[in-house]
């Protein structure tokens, strides 16, 4: 049950991130696997919109629209708010800041 409640939930956040671009609105979305935020720029002449993406603790660039990235996070992202997008540069990356540990600092016995 749990299974199928996570692909609906999938299913709407899916049509919601692709209804919003295809009218046209400002939507800024996220894949956490990839520790990615994405933001679509609609276009004022018809033209297709641009995408950019912030990487944690990085500035935000351009990627291109065809980019596998845009493609499965429009298809398995999250909606995320405006204010989470512009402070996503400041958040430090869970899967890149792993620390190794320092030898155990209990003493043996006997010490």
């Amino acid at each position: 049950m749990i299974r199928s409640i996570k692909n609906i939930l999938k299913r709407i956040n899916l049509s919601i991130i692709q209804k919003r671009i295809e009218s046209g609105k400002i939507v800024y979305f996220e894949s956490p696997l990839e520790e990615l935020a994405f933001k679509f720029l609609p276009d004022k002449f018809g033209n297709p919109g641009k995408y950019y993406v912030k990487y944690y603790g990085q500035e935000e660039y351009e990627i291109s629209s065809d980019s596998n990235s845009v493609f499965m996070t429009v298809n398995e992202g999250m909606l995320i708010s405006k204010y989470r997008y512009d402070r996503y540069h400041l958040i430090e990356g869970v899967h890149w800041n792993k620390r190794t540990k320092n030898p155990s600092t209990y003493k043996s016995v006997g010490t």
